[in-house]
């Protein structure tokens, strides 16, 4: 058996497989005795038609078919032994002669992944400021949820609670939508019902029916709605004025934080705890920013089956995993008014992104030797049913944790932790101080091109802006898109 191997762009491998004619008779000869069992020839029982009579009945081409059905497969298995492939998807076949017989096969292989000079990467890590303002709003937040609502005898105000009887109906909609004795405050920013609704209540007056209409925004979410006009109808029953408390040591005292007893310790809190948040939002569009410079700046070869197998993850997740019954599949893309075909092409690109960002985060999993323990994994498990059993009660905890503490969930954790972890590396590399005289490799965490087919890179991709697929490439890269095929 003669092989010519040849590689090829997208990360596979072409096969030319010359067989030699004494293993063709001899395929040839099996496939003569299955269908001599098979097929019914007059003059001949069922297994005893000589081979000449069997072509002669069934054609030539049928009785090659018929050894190539197991010839194939068996000589293209050797062939994979023998060039040493590591092949991930079926391959395509073709037949390029008969005569000898010569089997061509198209496989996809295991991706290519050079992270280049990945230590030399650098991005500013953001500074995070938080301004007196933002402390001042989230302490009347707080304020409002101890907040007394009093009756009043005058027309709505912001900030107050109103109790009333709304019918709405919007242009072209048959039934109008009613509800009674509803309860909502009235904010400036909030939406409640549809969008101008709130506005529009502040000096009305309480025990009258009121009359308004307006148009919805051009551009409102829901497009059937989108400039169409609302008409509410509304009587309100009852006005009722916020009085917030006085923020002073009692007050900070009475919300049971440990270590807050006076005002200077609460607001150092707010302080502390926004700080937090907002540095996990920064850290978040950091490690955004620094993956996509990673995967902008390696080389990437990898085969198209992975962005078929994400996108199939994404469908399977976003339809609730509709798509287990292709009946199922069917009634959600009916659902949501699309064909299979079209929301994957609306969905390539994304999944596209997550496979180059899982690739570069494997390999770069690989390049530093990032691993965890059992005992990492152990604390994780602690952590994770401390935080879901938050009324502290031992046996829920307990039973939180069970949920956990099994080998299909600590190879989930393992996954997650590994790849925090080598995010946490990427942050440390793309953080340091450029070295003198050399500026930064950079790159827009809003690139979304994909690399060239040859797989030489995506420094020249194209900028399309996918924010959806910049989101969490962590998670993405970790238990259910392609990282843990690409460290395999």
């Amino acid at each position: 058996m003669a092989i010519t191997k040849e590689r090829l762009p997208r990360a596979r491998v072409s096969l030319e497989i010359e067989v030699d004619p004494e293993r063709v008779e001899k395929h040839m000869d099996r496939a003569v005795a299955r269908l001599s069992r098979q097929v019914r020839v007059p003059g001949f029982r069922p297994g005893k038609v000589p081979r000449r009579n069997l072509e002669r009945h069934v054609g030539t081409a049928a009785l090659l078919q018929e050894a190539l059905e197991e010839l194939v497969p068996e000589v293209y298995q050797e062939a994979l032994v023998s060039e040493d492939i590591d092949a991930i998807d079926q391959p395509e076949f073709g037949l390029k002669s008969t005569e000898p017989l010569v089997v061509t096969a198209t496989v996809p292989v295991r991706p290519d992944v050079n992270l280049n000079d990945y230590q030399s990467l650098r991005a500013a890590r953001p500074e995070v400021t938080i301004a007196d303002d933002q402390v001042e709003h989230a302490l009347t937040d707080i304020r409002r949820r101890h907040a007394v609502l009093e009756p009043v005898e005058r027309p709505v105000q912001w900030n107050d609670t109103v109790r009333a009887d709304v019918t709405v109906t919007v242009d072209g909609q048959a039934e109008p939508h009613e509800e009674e004795d509803a309860e909502f405050p009235v904010r400036e920013g909030s939406v409640v019902s549809l969008p101008g609704f709130v506005e529009r209540l502040v000096g009305l007056d309480r025990g009258a029916t009121h009359h308004i209409e307006f148009e919805l925004p051009g551009d409102f979410s829901a497009e059937e709605l989108a400039g169409k006009t609302a008409k509410y109808d509304v009587t309100i029953h009852e006005v009722k004025q916020e009085i917030l408390p006085d923020v002073d040591d009692e007050f900070a005292a009475s919300l049971d934080e440990e270590g807050v007893t006076t005002v200077a310790e609460l607001d150092a809190r707010i302080r502390k705890d926004l700080q937090s948040q907002a540095e996990r939002l920064v850290m978040g569009d950091y490690q955004d920013e620094i993956v996509d410079l990673l995967v902008a700046t390696s080389t990437i070869d990898y085969p198209e089956v992975l962005v078929d197998r994400e996108i199939e993850r994404i469908i399977d997740r976003e339809s609730n995993h509709a798509s287990h019954t292709q009946e199922g599949l069917n009634n959600w893309l009916n659902a949501i008014g699309k064909t299979l075909q079209e929301l994957s092409d609306e969905l390539r690109e994304r999944a596209d992104l997550t496979v180059r960002r899982a690739l570069v985060l494997g390999r770069l999993i690989d390049e530093e030797q990032i691993e965890v323990t059992d005992e990492q994994i152990d604390a994780e498990i602690s952590n994770l049913a401390s935080q879901m059993g938050a009324n502290g009660n031992p046996d829920t905890i307990a039973a939180i944790r069970g949920m956990f503490d099994t080998p299909d969930g600590r190879a989930s954790i393992r996954t997650q932790l590994i790849t925090r972890n080598a995010l946490e590396r990427l942050v440390e590399i793309c953080s340091q101080p450029e070295a003198e005289g050399e500026g930064p490799r950079r790159a827009s965490r809003r690139r979304r091109g994909r690399a060239e087919a040859e797989g030489t890179g995506t420094e020249d991709a194209e900028d399309t802006g996918g924010e959806e697929a910049a989101a969490e490439p962590a998670a993405e890269a970790s238990g259910d898109a392609p990282a843990a095929e690409a460290q395999e």
